[in-house]
């Protein structure tokens, strides 16, 4: 065995390192095409597909002892042009796949009518990768991927969020009671699922009693303390995603809960809804709360969007202790609640793409939104404004603009993005027929319908797609 883990480390020494295929020829030609975080993800991925291959295809015994039988040899693989090649082509094939996906210029990154465009990535690519990525996790390979990325002990992924939320109640509170914040008792949106979580309406469901405690604007630490009886099974903390308090408000940190949640004998459940699994702090956005976060403050159980701000597929997350997970999986409706074998080799393959970055959005599948700074969407801004412009149609019915753009519809400002934006007023009016007819096209075209202009938000405009949208622009006047 030490043998082999030798034999593996100096495969792996031979590859490049990310910064010498950076600096190939055939990777600066596409310096003004694709932005530099798509071009980083893509040799960082054909990497990682290269250890990946020396580490799973097995060693061959010699008469001299043990010699690494890898398709990778000095002639194709570990010379850094040949890795910036494979990188090439990996984005080549990625735009030719994305020429025919929905480009969302609406302003709001998780629109209903964009359905998933973050979490097809992560499924799509585990299809062929099924039966590989599940046996990782049969052999603990998502909890250690866990792990490393949060500090939590163990992880289940379940089919939604609503899902995961009922599986916890029923599996830990059964009919007792539930205490949660009157100001946190909100709807929790989680991304690409078909409505919003109700914790309210999800307790009634599982049996269990509700218990609000505090004011709509303050929960303080008492509150919680005043509420929890010889009754209570569990305290949730949410996060709630469909509206936001303003003013005169309050709320108990996540560590005092904890600790009140020992005090009294309960399980503090916390419901993140849509978060990161890291902290997010040098992106343009950055995420007020993290799954690690929780972690940290020493929460027992916590629940999270799969898909969304963590790029996975769709589904729910419990994350938590060994000894809660391990309630969890015993209880007579885990199975129901169990994602899909793709489902969990998608969100595994996330898993291993977030372990590779040290910024949970600049690879995620939609960081040409989340991660672009405000320079960069303006240059974006220009570009298009400069290809309409010569059409003789648009020229002084374009303008470049100021724009914000929001995770969901429901626009709450601390989801915000600073921006810009391309406004068109329509030649022949009609601004509303104007959006129908591309997002009729191929590929559909989503942006905002004013009262007499339609904006085109360019922080969801990746830079090799503007030349998509000027041709969906001029052919749809």
């Amino acid at each position: 065995m030490k043998a082999d883990r030798e034999a593996l480390q100096r495969q792996f020494a031979r590859l490049p390192s990310v910064r010498l295929v950076q600096g190939e020829s055939r990777i600066e030609a596409l310096r003004g095409r694709f932005e530099d975080g798509q071009i980083d993800a893509a040799i960082r991925k054909v990497l990682r597909d290269a250890r990946d291959r020396i580490r799973l295809r097995p060693t061959e015994k010699e008469a001299d002892g043990y010699a690494e039988a890898s398709e990778l040899s000095e002639a194709d693989g570990f010379a850094p042009e040949h890795f910036a090649e494979r990188a090439a082509a990996r984005l080549e094939d990625k735009a030719h796949s994305a020429s025919g996906a929905l480009i969302n210029a609406s302003g709001i990154l998780f629109h209903p009518l964009a359905r998933a465009p973050c979490a097809g990535t992560a499924a799509g690519r585990a299809a062929g990768l099924a039966l590989t990525l599940a046996a990782y996790e049969e052999s603990g390979r998502t909890a250690g991927l866990m792990r490393e990325l949060t500090g939590a002990e163990d992880v289940l992924v379940c089919r939604s969020v609503a899902d995961a939320f009922l599986l916890a109640v029923r599996a830990l509170a059964g009919r007792a009671e539930v205490v949660i914040g009157r100001s946190q008792a909100g709807l929790i949106d989680a991304p690409y699922e078909d409505r919003p979580v109700n914790p309210l309406s999800l307790c009634a469901l599982a049996g269990a009693t509700m218990v609000e405690t505090g004011a709509t604007n303050k929960t303080r630490l008492a509150d919680y303390r005043r509420a929890a009886g010889d009754r209570t099974a569990l305290i949730v903390t949410a996060r709630p995603s469909t509206c936001a308090l303003r003013g005169f408000t309050e709320e108990a940190a996540l560590e005092e809960i904890v600790r009140a949640g020992a005090e009294s004998g309960a399980t503090v459940l916390r419901l993140a809804g849509d978060s990161t699994l890291r902290p997010v702090t040098s992106a343009p956005f950055a995420a007020r709360s993290s799954v690690s976060d929780a972690v940290r403050s020493g929460t027992p159980l916590t629940i999270a969007a799969g898909g969304g701000l963590i790029g996975g597929p769709s589904c729910g997350l419990l994350i938590g202790t060994r000894k809660i997970i391990a309630r969890l999986k015993s209880h007579d409706t885990w199975p129901a609640a169990r994602a899909s074998h793709h489902v969990r080799a998608g969100f595994d393959a996330r898993l291993a793409e977030l372990a590779e970055g040290s910024c949970d959005l600049a690879c995620h599948p939609a960081a040409h939104t989340l991660a672009a700074s405000v320079e960069e969407v303006g240059a974006r801004a220009r570009l298009l404004f400069e290809r309409l412009a010569e059409d003789g149609r648009l020229r002084g019915a374009c303008d470049v603009i100021e724009s914000r753009s929001y995770l969901t519809a429901y626009r709450l400002p601390a989801d915000g993005l600073s921006g810009y934006a391309v406004s068109i007023r329509p030649p022949g009016g009609d601004p509303g027929g104007l959006a129908a007819r591309w997002l009729k096209g191929t590929p559909p075209l989503l942006a905002e319908c004013g009262r007499d202009r339609v904006r085109i938000d360019m922080r969801g405009v990746a830079r090799h797609r503007i030349s998509d949208v000027a041709r969906i622009v001029q052919s749809g006047l």
